[in-house]
């Protein structure tokens, strides 16, 4: 939390003061070439430069490793720091003067910055600890070396009620303690320390900041994991294990490989797949699936080989479906958790079975079972994992490959809302993806705004189907609205997924130029898909007031759908 107000107006004036040229050329060598500057991009490696900032614009683009954004966000992701931070050293360097926040948001942004400081220290004192022989020994049997453990911050909890208490209460107040969740307050105002006689794994956010703990008995105590309780630091569902570290090997494995416990994480890591992260023994979650769905278009989920281990899996799998995510199943050996298989296999044998990882479609029909009675028996509830997928095409393709599994015809299986999505693709397929971002390039770059406003006013965003594009021409048509302007320094401050933020920032240089008197062409050819998507919307409120014998709603739609056929056609 920030001491300064951030908001839109103030990181506008942030934007347009921050020479991103400069800011860029201070971790890279940049050349012109036209309006822009390349450079070898820090973010992958590569040996031509690839990496495009726009002095004009205000972005960075790489053709290679598909990141991109404004300068905010150059600094955060070089740098390594949160976007407050990444505002606050612009501002500082460019000579912004930022307007101070409200009480209320300084009060939470000291309540925070008190909170990490507990725990940095927390993690002092367990780090000091961890060479005594009860953790080495643990720590020896599950194949951990020291030199490992200290590079994933692994410490150790005495068992004593209240040790770290007594040496933190020195310094920090019992309410930050109990605030920080390292510290237990029970009736009577009684206190004691939350972990004990526990290896200690610190939990990070994305940029490194530690936020949580993790506490592995050494015995077979119950709980066998404890875990930080939420606080203002810390949500479990949002955060996943070692995703600070997983980061920097995104772009280059192009997917992450997702896990359930700390230590499978760490074998993992150890084997050389550093683009793993763990769900903190906890379901995975639709915020976790957003935040993979940012960073890698593909991931493995490799849960426990049991029972629990495969159920969880279905349930991730339908999560990340969802989530528009290319999704992968490696089924472990019964009875087998991913650390068991790294440290018996290694890297070579671990990496083959990730290479024959299960597509969405093979592993769904696998869990439905071996015999034809079962598979059937099952079909319903995996059709239902299969609806959650967000991508009409890929979602078709797994009900065919499960119908066909269970030996039935898909036609038999054909239900209303697998009718609305062929109708729907068979309305939309006549527009490529790249007219669209054609389109969104002419209003932002190569239009005079004049221009660009009057299209932009009446177009018709329903007949866009990249959800990206979507977003931003919602976006332009909300600040015409209101009266705003729709440079793309203005527009990027109201963008806030990364996704869009780098399609954004690459428009100029990855989408194709459209020679002006084309565009109308173009804008009458998503008004017709538009026109298209609610005929296909009709038919299957049609369909569906048939089934339910409701002759009213059946009149009204026919209705609709005649006035739609008398539409003039624009362009015909």
């Amino acid at each position: 939390m920030s001491q300064y107000d951030l908001s839109r107006p103030v990181l506008e004036q942030v934007r347009e003061a921050a020479d991103i040229v400069a800011v860029v050329g201070e971790h890279l060598t940049l050349r012109k070439t036209g309006r822009n500057y390349v450079g070898l991009c820090p973010f992958h490696g590569e040996k031509t430069g690839s990496f495009n900032v726009s002095r004009e614009k205000g972005t960075y683009y790489c053709f290679g490793c598909k990141r991109g954004g404004d300068v905010i966000d150059f600094v955060m992701e070089m740098e390594r720091v949160t976007f407050a931070e990444a505002v606050e050293r612009l501002a500082d360097r460019f000579g912004v003067r930022l307007p101070p926040a409200s009480p209320e948001a300084r009060r939470r942004r000291d309540e925070q910055e008190q909170l990490a400081d507990v725990m940095e220290a927390a993690q002092a004192v367990f780090a000091r600890q961890l060479s005594q022989d009860r953790p080495r020994a643990f720590l020896e049997r599950r194949g951990v070396p020291l030199d490992v453990a200290a590079e994933f911050g692994l410490g150790f909890a005495r068992n004593e009620w209240r040790a770290l208490y007594d040496e933190l209460r020195k310094k920090f107040s019992e309410r930050a303690l109990v605030g920080a969740g390292l510290v237990v307050e029970g009736e009577g105002g009684k206190v004691w320390d939350r972990f004990r006689d526990r290896i200690t794994i610190p939990i990070r956010s994305a940029r490194g900041r530690i936020i949580a703990y993790g506490g592995r008995a050494l015995g077979d105590e119950n709980p066998k994991y404890l875990n930080s309780p939420e606080t203002s630091l810390f949500s479990k569902g949002h955060v996943l294990f070692a995703l600070d570290r997983a980061m920097r090997a995104f772009p280059k494995a192009n997917r992450a490989v997702v896990v359930e416990g700390y230590f499978d994480c760490i074998a993992l890591h150890r084997v050389g797949l550093t683009e793993t992260v763990a769900t903190l023994g906890t379901a995975l979650s639709e915020h976790h699936a957003a935040e993979l769905a940012r960073r890698v278009p593909h991931v493995v989920v490799c849960f426990d080989g049991d029972a629990a281990g495969r159920q969880a899996a279905v349930a991730a799998l339908r999560t990340l479906l969802a989530a528009a995510l290319e999704v992968s199943v490696l089924v472990l050996p019964d009875g087998q958790d991913p650390d068991d298989v790294a440290r018996r296999e290694g890297a070579e044998g671990f990496g083959r079975r990730v290479a024959t990882a299960l597509p969405a479609d093979a592993f769904l029909l696998r869990s439905m079972g071996e015999s034809l009675l079962e598979r059937r028996q099952n079909l319903q509830s995996m059709m239902e994992i299969a609806r959650a997928c967000s991508d009409p095409v890929r979602r078709i393709r797994i009900q065919e490959t499960l119908a066909f599994g269970a030996g039935i015809p898909l036609e038999e299986l054909r239900s209303l809302e697998i009718f609305r999505v062929m109708a729907a693709q068979a309305a939309t397929e006549q527009v490529p993806e790249n007219a669209e971002l054609a389109l969104l390039r002419s209003f932002l770059h190569d239009l005079e705004p004049a221009a660009s406003a009057e299209h932009l006013r009446g177009f018709p965003i329903d007949g866009i189907c990249h959800p990206g594009v979507r977003r931003v021409f919602e976006v332009l048509q909300r600040r015409l609205a209101n009266g705003g302007g729709i440079e793309i320094v203005g527009v990027l401050s109201e963008i806030e997924d990364p996704a869009d933020r780098r399609l954004l920032a690459g428009l100029e240089l990855e989408a194709p130029q459209t020679p002006h008197e084309r565009i109308p062409s173009l804008v009458d050819l998503v008004r017709r898909r538009a026109d298209r998507l609610r005929s296909s919307e009709i038919i299957v409120r049609i369909r569906a007031a048939e089934l339910a014998g409701d002759r009213d709603a059946l009149a009204r739609l026919q209705a609709e759908q005649s006035e739609l056929i008398k539409r003039p056609k624009r362009g015909a």
